[in-house]
């Protein structure tokens, strides 16, 4: 993402506001949260420097992933932590939406304590999980993009 950070974000004229859904994929390829997190906190220094405020999604489920192991979950979820620790109120902001929450439900077959959370996958508009149990489908995106309150990022966000 930071090798992409001129092109996809500061090349576009009068950005203001950036969401980062990075950092699932890292960690299911082997990166741990410490990675993630400096990674992060980078891009987070750089879009700051820039007058961009930050918006972090928190990392979705990815149990029932044959790579989602529980230590990769654990990985996720110290990220999401950190990802949550983030608000900063000083202009430009940082702040976080929570996609787990709004995507995530309680795997009631896991026999971990507690319990596990894995994306939903009930019936249209609830079918967050596109069947990998990681990406997700265009109703999970939907709802997770419902939960922004643009009004609060200011005109032309």
């Amino acid at each position: 993402m930071l090798t992409r950070l001129d092109r996809d974000v500061l090349f576009v004229p009068g950005i203001r506001t950036v969401v980062v859904t990075q950092g699932l994929e890292d960690i299911v390829a082997g990166h741990d949260d410490v990675d993630i997190g400096s990674a992060l906190g980078l891009l987070r220094d750089q879009l700051k420097g820039w007058g961009i405020k930050v918006i972090f999604t928190t990392l979705t489920p990815c149990d029932g992933y044959s790579a989602c192991t529980a230590a990769v979950d654990q990985n996720r979820i110290d990220t999401n932590t950190w990802i949550t620790d983030q608000t900063d109120f000083t202009s430009p902001t940082v702040s976080y939406v929570d996609a787990e929450e709004i995507v995530a439900v309680t795997d009631t077959a896991s026999t971990a304590d507690p319990q596990a959370l894995k994306l939903g996958n009930d019936t249209a508009p609830a079918d967050f999980d596109s069947g990998d149990h990681v990406n997700l489908t265009a109703d999970g995106y939907n709802a997770i993009s419902d939960a922004f309150d643009l009004a609060s990022l200011g005109p032309d966000t």
